[in-house]
């Protein structure tokens, strides 16, 4: 949307670099009626440190500041300003908005962003039932890039919108056994747990699973390379690039490559050995 310039006998035209009479007049109307309010009124601005710490006690309830200006009515400049303790003198009707927002207990904190845990318990649990991870970023409609620091607990916030697409898709899948033994194997290894070991508490930051299952780190370890080779040994087999497993798996692509050579060399050097052993025999 365009807005309309200012005209010629408006103060923002004078404002905008304008000194035509008729702009001039307007910016002096408008100081003469400011000086005279502010002598009858005294001045419109007030200490803004009680607004200031109620949206402090607010934050601290994990309310963003995106959250805070909607649910409020201000602008986020005011309220990141206000937070940070840059501006100490505040509108009088906009402190009054602001000390007047008292939000419910049951009224979730708005804001584009919430905590991850029940996201990384959600990818988790898939991938221990047989769902990869990199299945669960194209069903969502993120980048597999994306996906892999939110299953290993890297990422403390994740949008809205991603949080509820990914507990959309755990109430679909939840219950059907994935296709991938990589996938269940990977996750057992790195010690994630099924959607059995959260029940209804998959959400609660303190909740813990319900599990007796262990593994040595040694075992963990083992397995974890051997089913990343497995896993590579049948993508390479349908021609998929380097490239694309080592994003798909979430490995580096020089690791891939050299595995992947390493099994090449393997494949064809089993003939030329087993061709020696014939010879062999047959003398």
């Amino acid at each position: 949307m365009t807005r309309t310039p200012p005209q010629h006998g408006q103060r923002a035209c004078y404002l905008r670099g304008c000194r035509r009479p008729e702009c001039a007049a307007a910016h002096k109307r408008y100081c003469k009626e400011y000086d005279l309010r502010v002598h009858r009124e005294g001045r419109r601005n007030i200490d803004a440190t009680p607004a200031a710490e109620h949206l402090k006690q607010l934050a601290s309830q994990k309310w963003t500041q995106e959250g805070l200006a909607k649910a409020i009515g201000c602008g986020t400049h005011t309220v990141c300003s206000l937070l940070n303790g840059n501006q100490k003198k505040i509108r009088p009707e906009t402190a009054a908005r602001i000390l007047a927002f008292q939000p419910t207990p049951n009224v979730e904190p708005g804001g584009y962003w919430t905590d991850s845990t029940g996201t990384t318990r959600r990818l988790r649990a898939l991938a221990a039932i047989g769902h990869p991870l990199y299945q669960v970023a194209d069903a969502v409609g993120i980048d597999h890039g994306t996906i892999r620091p939110i299953a290993a607990g890297t990422r403390q916030k994740v949008s809205k919108a991603l949080a509820s697409r990914v507990a959309r898709l755990y109430a679909t899948l939840v219950r059907q056994p994935g296709p991938s033994p990589t996938a269940r194997g990977i996750a057992r290894a790195r010690g994630w747990h099924g959607p059995a070991a959260w029940g209804e508490d998959i959400d609660n930051p303190a909740a813990t699973p319900e599990t007796d299952q262990e593994a040595t780190d040694l075992d963990s370890r083992r397995e974890l390379a051997a089913l990343r080779r497995a896993e590579i040994e049948h993508l390479d087999s349908f021609n998929v690039p380097e490239h694309e497993i080592a994003d798909r798996l979430g490995m580096a692509r020089a690791y891939v490559h050299d595995l992947i050579r390493d099994m090449r060399k393997e494949r064809f050097a089993k003939p030329a050995v087993t061709g020696v052993s014939d010879l062999e025999a047959a003398a």
